[in-house]
This record gives structure tokens, sequence and C-alpha cells, in this order.
């Protein structure tokens, strides 16, 4: 089923179901932040429902205007119900359930600029700690995990364009667990229209 039209990266609001046709394999990255056999193997039979909630706020210090993000997960197999927030200030904050353990994130909008070959690709300053200029390609859209071209993401109009020649959204998400020692960098937008509602671009590096 195709996602409404005006879905996109800053009304994500609704009811979902992972599509795992369209997704890559979940249990490599799952190991990677230590999930359990046990979790990764009924992760792997279960349906995944999220329902998205996004809804304006306030900063608490500053009473800016921001945006949260509620991903409310249920699933079968077994497998108990989880619920994530997300506010877009860049801030950190504490999340804790039984699938990831304790989990500092942050998270912002981002927009894009033109490319040398003249796509539009989200601008961000890279959190994950490594030398290796491959992974900002990656997360850019701009090669795909065998280092191929990529043709990068949909580009979509926000709601209020920034100055200057920047157009499109995302949403940049940096995340570390410290306990287990691994971090996670995200970079994703919706695909308003077609089969699937959330294209992302994610790098665990343990």
């Amino acid at each position: 089923m195709a996602a409404p039209l005006d879905v996109n990266i800053e009304h994500l609001n609704g009811s979902w179901v992972l599509n795992k046709a369209l997704s890559s394999e979940s249990d490599p990255f799952l190991k990677l932040q230590k999930v359990s056999w046990l979790i990764r193997k009924a992760f792997s039979f279960a349906t995944i429902y999220i329902q998205i909630l996004q809804y304006p706020i306030k900063e608490k210090e500053s009473s800016e205007p921001s945006t949260k993000i509620d991903f409310i997960q249920t699933a079968s197999a077994g497998l108990a119900g989880s619920k994530e927030e997300r506010i877009l200030d860049w801030a950190k904050y504490d999340h804790t359930d039984y699938f990831f353990g304790t989990v500092k994130g942050q998270s912002q909008f981002i927009y894009g600029a033109p490319a040398k070959d003249g796509t539009m690709r989200p601008e961000f300053e890279l959190q994950t700690d490594t030398t290796s200029a491959e992974i900002k390609q990656f997360l850019r859209g701009e090669i795909e995990l065998d280092w191929s071209k990529s043709p990068g993401f949909l580009v979509e109009a926000q709601d209020e364009p920034v100055e200057g020649e920047t157009r499109g959204c995302w949403v940049h998400t940096f995340e570390r667990n410290e306990k287990l020692g691994w971090t996670a960098e995200q970079v994703s937008t919706s695909d308003s229209g077609n089969i699937s509602f959330f294209n992302w671009k994610l790098m665990f590096i343990g």
C-alpha cells in the first residue's frame, strides 16, 4: 500500500506495518547492538506494528519551538511492546527498553544542498568517530554498502524552507550505548507516494 502523499518527514502521524520484504536483513545490525539471540530470532518471525505521533512542543530551557516524535511499537511472536521518544532539538536524552538497553540519543531536522552531481544531499556534521570518508558518503546517500553509486533520497519540500538554496528535509539521529559500547548514526526521510514510508541510511560502529 502506498503512503499518502501528505505524509512526509514533518508529518509522520499514522499507524504502519514494517514491510520486511523491502527491508535489509535485521539480524546483522541487531547482533552488532548485542541484542540477544532469542530476541533477534523472535524479531525475525514477528510482524512489527508502529504507531507514530509527531507534534510540536517547546524546549524546556529556552521555550523555543521544537518537534517531538513518539514511536510506539507492538509486535506478534510474543515480543513485548516498546516506546521511543525523540525530541528534535539535538539535546541528549536517555532512553531504556528491553530491546536496546540504555541509550543516550539526540535528533534534529537537517536540510539539503546541491552536490557536485546536481543532486540534493543532506548536510550535517558526522558524529561517528571515524576517519573513513565513505561513512558520511553512505549516510548522505552518495554510495551504497557495496560502494557503488547511489541515487540518494527522495527529496521532499519542507513546510518552511530555510534560507538560501537549501531544500529537502531529513532527520539526523545519533545514539550511544555506553555500557555495550556501540554507537549508531542515522539519516532518514519519508518516501511519500511509494510503497514504503520511511527510507533511512544507518551506520553502526561497534
